[in-house]
């Protein structure tokens, strides 16, 4: 028992060997050609005496370039256990449709005085069913220090467009290029484009006068003596009845997430702020929670609601740093943007989130440096919730 407590506390990183096999089923759909680069996100859990032990967290971002050799990097994490960053690199084997990925070195790490920083050697297999794509196998590992075996187990990822952590500047590099490729698409006009005519409108009849002369009839030359005057006749014009303005319904527009009135803190103005996460909840009141995620290094936070301040440069431990919100339809909408104040003595500044609304808990990492702030967005919708 004493190897199988010690294997839950071993941190974990990957090198992946990703094969994408044929579709078992109708239903899975098989891509002419797959698109790797991104981020993946699940989990892997440990392999103990034929049975599997807890899940960690596990997350690969990575990116295929042109000669298909991959790079990205490694996020493997769990509460306040220990978290981990590697670099990784590799090849894309077109024919086969694997890729391999080897970790380089540890760029990143906060782990337990009994842990061990350990490397993960992954297989894993490629499906896509409808919009779900999955990355599902095993893994080998092996001690850094001494090679030694970790262990094994399983590892289950999906595709996904958003990272616990913040994305890799080679996938915001690319989801710039797509957008700008996007607005240019849309400023192109079609060439040879007929002219639209607008039609002049009518201009409405000038209304008759008032008053409307019966005019005498028209005589010959030298008759005028016959001529008999009759009075000329005013007929009074009638003007029609106004027409009765009928006041328009009162319909109720339906709410609207109203901009942030207070202006945004200096901090927020002088550092990146990259939206992480954003939940949705039916709850009402909501309880923030926030640790530090792994080993108590003197992590210092400042977090904003709303562009106001409710957590003024507190100390993460393993005991949580508390505040409470209200949301309801006239208050929708609700941004916390954690501020590193400094790094600890393990960079960068890390904290778990935990949001618990309506009897569900939902967790998530936030990671913070001198140069970006975290942001975490909680969305009271009343008819919808995060799974």
């Amino acid at each position: 028992m004493k190897f199988k407590f010690t294997l839950l506390y071993i941190l974990l990183f990957s090198s992946c060997v990703v094969a994408f096999s044929q579709a078992k089923s109708h239903s899975i759909r098989k891509t002419s050609s797959t698109d790797i680069t991104g981020i993946w996100r699940g989990y892997f859990a440990q392999n103990s005496f034929g049975v599997f032990d807890d899940r960690y967290k596990f997350e690969i971002q990575i990116e295929r370039l042109p000669d298909n050799s991959v790079s990205g990097v490694t996020y493997s994490y769990k509460t306040t256990v220990f978290y981990g960053k590697a670099t990784a690199e590799g090849i894309y084997f077109k024919n086969t449709k694997t890729v391999i990925i080897n970790e380089i070195k540890l760029v990143e790490l906060k782990i337990g005085d009994m842990s061990q920083p350990c490397l993960m050697k992954c297989d894993l297999e490629y499906e896509k069913m409808s919009d779900l794509e999955t990355l599902t196998g095993t893994y080998t590992s092996r001690n850094v220090s001494d090679k030694a075996d970790c262990g094994t187990g399983k590892v289950y990822l999906e595709k996904t467009t958003t990272s616990d952590f913040y994305k890799e500047d080679f996938l915001v590099k690319r989801e710039n290029q797509k957008k700008k490729s996007n607005a240019i698409v849309k400023r192109d006009k079609p060439k040879n484009q007929a002219p639209v005519i607008t039609a002049k409108p009518k201009q409405p009849a000038a209304p008759p006068d008032k008053t409307i002369a019966k005019t005498t009839p028209k005589v010959k030359p030298g008759a005028e003596g016959n001529l008999i005057t009759k009075k000329v006749e005013t007929i009074p014009y009638n003007k029609p009845p106004d027409v009765a303005t009928v006041p328009a319904p009162n319909i109720k527009e339906p709410s609207t997430i109203k901009p942030m009135e207070r202006p945004k803190p200096e901090v927020m103005r002088r550092r990146s702020n990259d939206l992480l996460k954003t939940f949705y909840t039916s709850a009402k009141d909501i309880k923030i929670e926030l640790y530090d995620n792994g080993e108590i290094d003197g992590d210092t936070i400042t977090v904003y609601h709303n562009n106001q301040l409710v957590v003024s440069k507190k100390r993460l431990t393993d005991k949580p740093i508390t505040f409470n919100i209200h949301a309801d339809e006239n208050d929708p909408h609700h941004e916390f943007v954690m501020v590193a104040e400094n790094l600890g003595s393990i960079p960068p500044n890390t904290a778990l989130m935990i949001i618990t609304a309506g009897g569900k808990r939902y967790e998530t990492f936030v990671t913070s440096t001198e140069q970006k702030n975290a942001v975490v967005v909680l969305e009271y919708r009343p008819d919808r919730d995060n799974p």
